[in-house]
C-alpha cells in the first residue's frame, strides 16, 4: 500500500513538472502576441518554430530565408525584445547571401544584416565562407530533410525508370526563366531527356511541368501530370526506380530524402547549393551536365541492384538522431533553455 502510494505521488509529481515545464516555454511565446497568432495559423515564413521532443515550443525561432516585408522585420525585432532566440537556416537557394541567379523577386530583403544578427547558423552550404560566413559564426551541417525516418510502408510496382519535378511557373506556357525552371534547372532537365529516353529507352515521369508539348515530341516514353498531394507525390517516387535532380540553386531540397528513405536512388547534379551529403556509393550517383550523364547512369544502372540507399539512411539519419545533434548544439548557447530538453525538433 506505501510503496502504491508512492508512485502515485510521485506520477502527480511528473505531471505537474511537466506541465510546468511546458508552460516555461508557452509563456514566452505569449509575450509576443503576433507570434502566437502566426503559429496558430501556422503561416510564420519564414520563420521555424522550434519544439521540444514532446513538440513543446521553445522560445527559438529559426529564420530560413529571406524577410520579405516590414511585417517580417517587426517580427525579426519583436522576437528579439520579447528575449526569444533566433537562429539561422540556410534552406532558401543561396540565403543569406543575395540571390544572383535572376530569380529573385522584388519582395526579398537582400540588405538586411543576416549575419550580423545572427551568430548559430544551420549550415548546408559546402564552402560556408564564400556565403558570408566567417569564423565569428557556430555553423553545424543540419537541414530540415535531415529529420526523415524510414519509410516503412510496403513496396509497389515500378511503373518508372526515373521521376523528376518541377512545378510549371505560367500554367499557360512552358517557361524556361522562371522560380522553379530556374531552381529545378529545367534546361538541363531537357537536354538530358533525350539521352535517358531515346538511348537509354526509360520512362520518365515529370511532376508540374505542363504545357511545354514534351508528350507529343517523346510519346508514352514521357508522362506529365500537374501538382500532386503530398500523399500522392511521395506513391509516384516510391513507383520510381530513380529520383532525377539536375538542380543546382537548390539548398538541400527535400525531395532527395524522400526518395532515399524509400529505397529510391538519386541521380545527383554535383553542384547543387546543398543535398550532395546525401550521395555516396549507397544512394545515387553525381553527373553535371549531359555530357557526363551517361557515364553516371551506367554506374548507378550497373550496381542498383547491390546498393541500398534505405539501409544507409537508417544507420545515419532520423528524427531522433537530428534532434539530438541540433540540441547538442544549441545547448552551449542556451543552457537555461535546453537543460532538460533531449531533442530539438522544427514544428
Amino acid at each position: 500500500m506505501i510503496s502504491k502510494r508512492i508512485f502515485i505521488i510521485c506520477l502527480i509529481i511528473i505531471i505537474i513538472s511537466t506541465h510546468l515545464f511546458s508552460y516555461r516555454y508557452i509563456e514566452h511565446f505569449e509575450g509576443v502576441t503576433s507570434l502566437v497568432k502566426y503559429y496558430d495559423k501556422g503561416n510564420l515564413f519564414p520563420f521555424r518554430i522550434l519544439c521540444d521532443e514532446n513538440r513543446n515550443p521553445l522560445p527559438i525561432v529559426g529564420l530560413s530565408a529571406f524577410l520579405r516585408s516590414n511585417e517580417d522585420i517587426d517580427h525579426f525585432n519583436e522576437f528579439i525584445e520579447n528575449d526569444i532566440k533566433i537562429i539561422g537556416i540556410t534552406a532558401y537557394k543561396s540565403f543569406p547571401r543575395p540571390i544572383l541567379d535572376n530569380s529573385a523577386d522584388n519582395q526579398m530583403n537582400n540588405y538586411f544584416d543576416y549575419l550580423g544578427k545572427i551568430k548559430n547558423w544551420l549550415c548546408c552550404f559546402k564552402d560556408p565562407y564564400h556565403y558570408g560566413f566567417t569564423s565569428k559564426h557556430n555553423l553545424i551541417d543540419i537541414s530540415e530533410s535531415d529529420y526523415y525516418d524510414i519509410d516503412e510502408s510496403s513496396p509497389v510496382e515500378k511503373k518508372y525508370d526515373f521521376i523528376y519535378s518541377c512545378i510549371s511557373d505560367d500554367k499557360t506556357s512552358c517557361s524556361l526563366d522562371g522560380w522553379n525552371a530556374i531552381n529545378r534547372n529545367f534546361k538541363l532537365a531537357l537536354a538530358c531527356l533525350p539521352i535517358l529516353i531515346n538511348e537509354y529507352k526509360m520512362k520518365i515521369l515529370i511532376v508540374g511541368r505542363l504545357n511545354c508539348d514534351l508528350e507529343e515530341k517523346y510519346g508514352d516514353s514521357i508522362e506529365i501530370v500537374d501538382v500532386l498531394p503530398y500523399h500522392e507525390f511521395q506513391t509516384k517516387i516510391k513507383e520510381s526506380r530513380f529520383l532525377f535532380i539536375p538542380n543546382i540553386f537548390d539548398a538541400s531540397p527535400r525531395v532527395i530524402c524522400e526518395a532515399i528513405i524509400k529505397d529510391v536512388p538519386v541521380l545527383m547534379n554535383k553542384n547543387i547549393l546543398c543535398g550532395s551529403k546525401y550521395i555516396n556509393y549507397e544512394t545515387g550517383e553525381f553527373f553535371i551536365d549531359e555530357n557526363d550523364v551517361r557515364v553516371a547512369l551506367n554506374i548507378l544502372l550497373k550496381k542498383k541492384d547491390k546498393i541500398s540507399p534505405k539501409k544507409w539512411w537508417k544507420e545515419n539519419y532520423s528524427r531522433s538522431k537530428a534532434g539530438i545533434k541540433l540540441r547538442n548544439f544549441l545547448y552551449p548557447e542556451y543552457k537555461d533553455l535546453l537543460e532538460n530538453v533531449k531533442e530539438v525538433h522544427m514544428y
